[in-house]
């Protein structure tokens, strides 16, 4: 009886864990489907109560559209690549209706870059095996790529609007000099390496910002896990406040979030993108309207002694999760990274005497990269 246990125990387990036992619910789905406006049809499958469409079913959809993107596939390397504002080409069949597939659905092993960047936010099942096609959440795409993905309840339509939602890419690109009426409208929202904009603009550095526009504690500095209950000196009234009330009060037009450097120190991957997420969220509501960019944190120097708790390591990780939380929030992500880095950290001439923050000319450098990476 103990071995016929054992060997039952064994079965199950064995069972459980096989490839091709599905831990997703997958069926076809029966959801009507809108393109600005016009009733459209494809093969769609509902995948844990969400739509997933074949990538090239829906680049043919929006083709001459404002959220028109190609598709290539390059088999050597298993990459999908996506580049937006380009025409589909067509390679036959897309749009075509077929059997159901659901029991053959997998998660996709594949590569995809997002013009020329790999997209690990995009979810993306397998279904027909090697001579299948990719799936993709539809919501993931309308984000990723500058689509809006809405749902009639009673009507059982999903509807697609195009040029109407997120940017197709978080991070901000290279603009004209936006020059200092862009300036004057941010607020900068962050810790100790936020703090240096208005303490050096004190200085005689008047390329930079005055503390005006400058949102830290009191103490000069924020840890990200403590958004919800840290408070900032309000500078309209030099009163303390909590970030979301401050948001509330003032409704600043463009906000930059520079948070994160601290957290890294003990904060995981889960945390820190669940905490800058709520922080996001907190101050949309909060604030609708303001534009909300979520910028880098910066590297930091040789001479930085406190190298096992921060190093440029943990930044280059955390940089990452923090476009990501732009990217899935819909609001933009700045890389001013690259504005103040050489080799990858900071340069020492750069750093104000610690190896962390820092100089007022390498905010100087900042406040450039700012201006010429400007919303549009």
């Amino acid at each position: 009886m103990k071995k016929a246990f054992v060997f039952l125990l064994a079965l199950a387990l064995l069972l459980c864990a096989a490839p091709g036992a599905l831990a997703f619910r997958v069926q076809l789905s029966s959801q009507s489907m809108k393109v600005d406006g016009k009733p459209v049809e494809c093969q769609a499958y509902n995948i844990d109560d969400s739509n997933y469409l074949k990538l090239r079913d829906v680049a043919m959809l929006l083709n001459g559209t404002e959220s028109k993107f190609s598709v290539t596939y390059d088999e050597a390397s298993r990459t999908v690549q996506i580049v937006t504002g380009e025409a589909y080409v067509p390679v036959g069949g897309e749009l075509a209706p077929g059997e159901d597939l659901s029991d053959t659905a997998r998660p996709s092993g594949q590569t995809i870059l997002l013009n020329g960047r790999e997209e690990a936010g995009l979810r993306a099942y397998n279904i027909g095996g090697e001579a299948g096609q990719n799936y993709f959440m539809l919501r993931d795409l309308g984000k990723a790529l500058g689509f809006g993905v809405e749902y009639d309840e009673a009507s059982r339509t999903v509807l697609v609007s195009t040029g109407k939602s997120a940017p197709a890419e978080a991070r901000l690109g290279l603009t004209q000099d936006a020059g200092r009426e862009y300036l004057d409208k941010i607020v900068f929202l962050g810790d100790s390496t936020t703090y240096g904009i208005g303490y050096y603009y004190r200085h005689g550095y008047t390329d930079l910002c005055p503390p005006s526009q400058v949102w830290t504690p009191k103490n000069g500095t924020m840890t990200l896990s403590y958004y919800a209950t840290a408070k900032i000196v309000y500078p309209a009234t030099g009163t303390e406040m909590l970030i979301a009330d401050a948001a509330a009060q003032a409704k600043p037009e463009i906000m930059v979030i520079t948070l994160g450097v601290n957290g890294i120190s003990f904060m995981d991957k889960d945390w820190f993108i669940r905490d800058y997420t709520a922080l996001v969220e907190s101050i949309r509501e909060a604030s609708p309207d303001t534009k909300i960019i979520l910028n880098s944190i910066y590297p930091v120097a040789d001479s930085y002694a406190l190298q096992k708790s921060i190093n440029n390591t943990k930044i280059n990780a955390a940089n990452v999760w923090i476009e990501q939380v732009a990217k899935d929030t819909g609001v933009r992500f700045l890389y001013s990274f690259e504005a103040v880095e050489k080799d990858g950290k900071l340069p020492e001439s750069l750093q104000n005497g610690d190896g962390l923050h820092l100089t007022g000319e390498a905010f100087g450098l900042v406040m450039e990269y700012i201006r010429t990476h400007a919303l549009p």
